[in-house]
């Protein structure tokens, strides 16, 4: 849904704004609880997922010996590129050509940022720390509320910008940076949506906010690496005695970490929620006829045989204008200071003195 995506999306572009001055960067994205076992998701059959697949190892890196711009006479150093560069090279190990070619983007964003600096400095605007603390929690709260509404489990904001390296004040930097830039752009003239943009929004676009019908599905999977029917045969009666387990009282998440074949076996066969579209079709078809704790029969799909149970179900659903009003008005007006921002950094960009030095990158 348009809340839960720009709500968090919204979040994680302020942490990695913050990320800028630091190297470190977390070891990977919060586990969701959205299915990416290849057991069952359709996201899985080409391949595992980014998340769950080692990355191959490259070759070697590049890295800038001296300054790789300057703006309006301040120089961005080869430290900063290299900063950059050292968290690419953490979130996935990328060949140096591919690199080289990103580095010109790299130095771009770099030039952005430092314009927006000055910017700041030379307005004489200076957030005061009540509001950088108002601000901080309006983050937190947003962003705790939307990764418990698209993950289903509570991740904690400071927990998160603390494993992701970032210090509380570089994070209180970024924020101070966030309010400053919004000040700037009001007296600019910017006028920010309303709840009337918001009801406008609401009307225009329901299927926005439309929740489609879910299931929650743990399963027990029976692996069958082969063609030949004795060995689907003997998966099948396996799959048969571990279904007289779970449906005669034995705990389906046990026997699920004891026998399953997949990885969720660890999450007791846990696959979280998932809507239509999102499982291979014979996997799907039984999950979304069951009702909540009734459990399958095995079912046969290409990856070998399935017990599943429904543990949740949600039908579809239409979220009022009451219940989104707050967070939808928030959400356009950072929509609209992002618009606006990038209409400001090129009017920077035409009136400032920026020089590039690529031959600084080796």
């Amino acid at each position: 849904m348009f809340l839960k995506k720009t709500a968090l999306t919204s979040i994680l572009a302020l942490l990695l704004a913050a990320c800028s001055s630091s190297a470190s960067v977390p070891d990977e994205a919060p586990t969701s609880d959205a299915p990416q076992y290849r057991s069952a998701s359709l996201d899985g059959e080409e391949g595992a997922s980014p998340a769950s697949e080692p990355q191959a190892e490259s070759a070697g890196t590049i890295a800038a010996v001296g300054p790789v711009a300057s703006v309006n006479g301040e120089e961005i150093s080869a430290e900063e590129f290299n900063t950059q560069i050292a968290m690419l090279q953490s979130q996935a190990q990328l060949p140096p050509e591919l690199l080289q070619q990103m580095s010109s983007q790299i130095i771009e964003n770099l030039i952005d940022q430092r314009l927006v600096n000055q910017a700041i400095e030379e307005s004489g605007v200076e957030p005061s720390a009540e509001e950088i603390d108002a601000r901080l929690q309006e983050y937190r709260e947003e962003f705790e509320t939307s990764a418990l509404e698209m993950y289903g489990e509570e991740i904690n904001f400071d927990d998160y910008i603390a494993q992701a390296g970032i210090s509380p004040e570089e994070i209180r930097e970024s924020v101070y940076q966030a309010v400053a830039i919004e000040k700037i752009l009001k007296a600019d003239g910017l006028q920010l949506p309303g709840e009337d943009e918001a009801q406008t929004f609401y009307n225009e676009n329901p299927e926005a906010f439309t929740r489609g019908e879910e299931v929650r599905a743990r399963h027990i999977l029976v692996r069958v690496d082969s063609e030949a029917p004795e060995d689907w045969e003997a998966a099948r009666q396996e799959a048969q005695e571990l279904h007289a387990r779970v449906t005669g009282g034995d705990d389906f998440a046990e026997v699920a970490r004891e026998s399953s074949d997949d990885g969720s076996a660890q999450a007791g066969g846990d696959l979280g929620s998932f809507g239509r579209g999102r499982m291979v079709p014979e996997f799907e078809e039984a999950a979304f006829s069951l009702q909540v704790d009734e459990i399958s029969e095995p079912v046969r799909s290409d990856f070998g045989w399935h017990i599943i149970q429904v543990t949740e179900r949600n039908d579809e659903e239409v979220m009022s204008f009451d219940s989104v009003k707050e967070q939808l008005t928030r959400e356009l007006r950072n929509q609209a200071l992002q618009e606006s921002l990038g209409t400001y950094v090129a009017q920077l960009r035409e009136e400032a003195e920026i020089e590039t030095y690529p031959e600084n990158i080796q």
